[in-house]
């Protein structure tokens, strides 16, 4: 990079004062999120060259009262708004007028990590981010007034340069007072609350922006910090289970939108530890959706009979309802049972069951509802043989889930030990 833009004061005295820039050694990349939008260029930074600036201005709208600082919103955030105790964490990109490549960027899938009250920023990216919102992707026009000052920095800033700034804002923390929570502390609660809503709203926010798998992570790390809280009394448990509930629900829609329904058939048990499974449309529409979409056709028709009760003339239920039926006629498991009845015990598969094999891998294959599919019980260890001697030629999975053997399209990544009673 040529100039980070994260320096403490204007170039003009960055000469003679010197910077120091405070970031995060702690921040785990797992945490690093890359929001697909319009203006991404491949996978190394953002935003796009602006060729004349005085014609680009006309398109943007002042942020300070002198006009320093003006913007254009790409994509919508949401949440609360920035303050002077918040960490950020920001994927940039800064050009100079009608030049191809940005003169500093950050890669999209490391944003930096700057805490707003260090001082650390040069003014105009200082004002530029205090106006956005969580998920929120902008295009400023700095004026070289509230960055790199009269004289730049030769030779490769030049004076009174103007610069463009498209600006990222993947997430914001209230900066810790206390260092790392220690999850061991009495009374931790609060604390660990007060990140969980954070972190909920910032889910709610990437799910907006069809960024489910930030989503998830965020999402996933509110429930882990709640399960590992500390409680103190019937009330905290209480609210505990109230944002439970919530993060569930999310995880299910999420992991839904990114076809791994066993992940969601786990949170929906977790939904039914805490009642809140059966007496709730919403989660048993998702519940039948993820057991449609590994072939446990008969369960998500159970599902969707019972959401209907509580909400019957809900067009996503009906649809549902309808896309089920059809996907269940295409890939019936049932005629497995009907052509093996002539096999000879554990030794062979006859003509009629590899034709029904055939038909029906070729059908899952192309079923773009179906991500995985159960087979039934009851085949023998020649028959389950030759299907997955066809999913190696299909390049398919048969994996074993405790007694039952599924077909999928993907590799199984979900541990073992979480898949117990996943068809409740």
């Amino acid at each position: 990079m040529i100039i980070n833009v994260f320096s403490k004061y204007l170039c003009s005295k960055l000469v003679t004062t010197g910077s120091i820039l405070h970031i995060n050694a702690d921040y785990d990349d797992q945490e690093c999120y890359t929001l697909e939008s319009k203006p991404f260029k491949g996978n190394d930074y953002i935003g796009e060259p602006v060729k004349s600036f005085d014609i680009f201005e006309k398109e943007l709208q002042p942020v300070d009262t002198l006009g320093l600082v003006q913007k254009k919103i790409l994509e919508e955030g949401g949440g609360l708004a920035l303050s002077k105790d918040c960490t950020v964490s920001v994927a940039y990109a800064g050009y100079w007028e009608n030049e191809f490549e940005p003169y500093d960027f950050t890669k999209l899938d490391k944003p930096l990590v700057v805490n707003l009250n260090d001082n650390g920023l040069l003014p105009g990216v200082q004002i530029a981010i205090e106006s956005m919102l969580v998920g929120e992707m902008s295009v400023f026009l700095l004026s070289y007034e509230v960055m790199y000052g009269d004289m730049g920095v030769p030779p490769k800033i030049k004076p009174k340069a103007n610069c463009v700034f498209y600006l990222k804002l993947i997430k914001s923390i209230i900066t810790p007072k206390d260092g790392k929570i220690d999850f061991s502390e009495p009374n931790i609660f609060e604390r660990v609350l007060h990140e969980v809503k954070l972190l909920y709203s910032s889910g709610v926010v990437l799910h907006k922006s069809r960024n489910y798998m930030a989503a998830i992570q965020s999402f996933r790390k509110a429930v882990n910090m709640l399960h590992r809280c500390r409680l103190a009394n019937e009330s905290e448990e209480a609210i505990q289970e109230k944002f439970l509930k919530k993060l569930y629900i999310n995880l299910a829609v999420c992991y839904n939108e990114v076809k791994q329904p066993l992940k969601t058939c786990i949170v929906c048990n977790e939904l039914n530890r805490l009642r809140n499974l059966w007496n709730n449309e919403k989660v048993l529409y998702q519940n039948a959706k993820a057991l449609r979409m590994i072939g446990q056709f008969d369960a998500a028709e159970k599902k969707l009979r019972r959401a209907l009760r509580f909400s019957p003339d809900n067009d996503r239920i009906l649809e549902e309802l309808n896309l089920l039926q059809k996907t269940r006629d295409s890939c019936n498991q049932s005629r497995l049972i009907d052509s093996n009845v002539s096999s000879n015990s554990n030794n062979s598969a006859n003509d009629q069951f590899r034709n029904e094999v055939d038909s029906l891998i070729k059908n899952f294959k192309e079923n773009v509802n179906l991500c995985k599919l159960t087979l039934p019980p009851g085949l023998n260890a020649a028959e389950i043989g030759y299907i997955k001697e066809v999913c190696v030629k299909e390049n398919l999975y048969c994996n074993k889930l405790q007694k039952d053997y599924l077909l999928d399209k993907e590799e199984d990544k979900v541990p073992l030990e979480s898949k117990i009673d996943l068809f409740i």
